[in-house]
């Protein structure tokens, strides 16, 4: 869930229905994910666009991310790893 909460605290906390929080959820994933809203404000940027100050004056970020294009944040990517490199695959997000 957007808060990184589960639904059924998110449904607490608002007072509804898990199902009422889900579908709200699903809505607002679906134009978040439309072409109507996507095409209109977002953009992939290219290979040889710069990176942002925000990353690359932070020693947080960069140079961690100093090759990677772009990323959403609480995306979890299914991944098989070898067994000599499965320990720092492991709930990794």
């Amino acid at each position: 869930c957007v808060t990184g909460l589960a639904i059924d605290h998110v449904a607490e906390q608002f007072q509804h229905l898990k199902s009422t929080i889900s579908e709200h959820f699903r809505k607002i994933l679906d134009i978040l994910s439309g072409p109507k809203f996507y095409n209109k404000y977002m953009r992939i940027p290219g290979p040889h666009d710069p990176i942002p100050d925000a990353i690359f004056n932070n020693p947080k970020y960069h140079p961690f991310f100093k090759d990677v294009l772009g990323a959403i944040n609480g995306t979890h990517i299914n991944c098989t790893p070898t067994a000599e490199n499965i320990h720092s695959a492991r709930n990794r997000k």
